[in-house]
C-alpha cells in the first residue's frame, strides 16, 4: 500500500477532450483513469503515475456552460528542475500548438513560461526547484 499522500484538484469543464490534449499531448500528461456516465459525468484523471498530484477534470452531461477562470491569476504552478526537460516541455506545447501567454506578474522573468488552458485557467512552467 502506498503511504505517501496523494493530492488530487479536480475541475468541472465543456471542454474535456480540449484539456485533455493540452495536458496530455501538450504538457506530457498520462491519462491515469477515463470514465463515462459515472451519474451523468464524463472525466479524466491526468498526472503521472509516481508523481504525487492529479488533475481531473469532468463534464456534466446535458448542463449549463461551465464559466472561465475569473481572473489572469488563477493558475497553477510546475517546477521542472531539469533545463532540458523544460525545454521539451516547452518545444512540446509550440508542436502542438499551445503559445505562450504573459506570465502572471508574481513569476515574470526568463526562467519561468505561461500558458493558458482551454478554459482559461494559467498553467505556469518554472524552471528550478523549489526554495522551499
Amino acid at each position: 500500500m502506498d503511504s505517501v499522500p496523494k493530492l488530487r484538484l479536480s475541475r468541472s469543464t465543456n471542454n474535456l477532450e480540449k484539456l485533455i490534449a493540452f495536458y496530455c499531448s501538450g504538457l506530457g500528461f498520462e491519462i491515469l483513469d477515463r470514465y463515462e456516465q459515472q451519474n451523468g459525468w464524463d472525466g479524466v484523471i491526468c498526472g503521472h503515475r509516481d508523481w504525487p498530484y492529479q488533475l481531473e477534470f469532468s463534464q456534466k452531461r446535458e448542463t449549463e456552460d461551465v464559466p472561465r477562470a475569473p481572473t489572469l491569476n488563477h493558475f497553477i504552478v510546475f517546477s521542472i528542475p531539469d533545463d532540458k526537460e523544460w525545454k521539451a516541455v516547452l518545444a512540446r506545447m509550440f508542436e502542438n500548438g499551445f503559445r505562450q501567454v504573459t506570465n502572471p506578474q508574481l513569476y515574470a522573468d526568463p526562467s519561468t513560461a505561461a500558458y493558458e488552458d482551454p478554459d482559461g485557467y494559467r498553467v505556469v512552467l518554472r524552471k528550478g526547484v523549489w526554495k522551499k
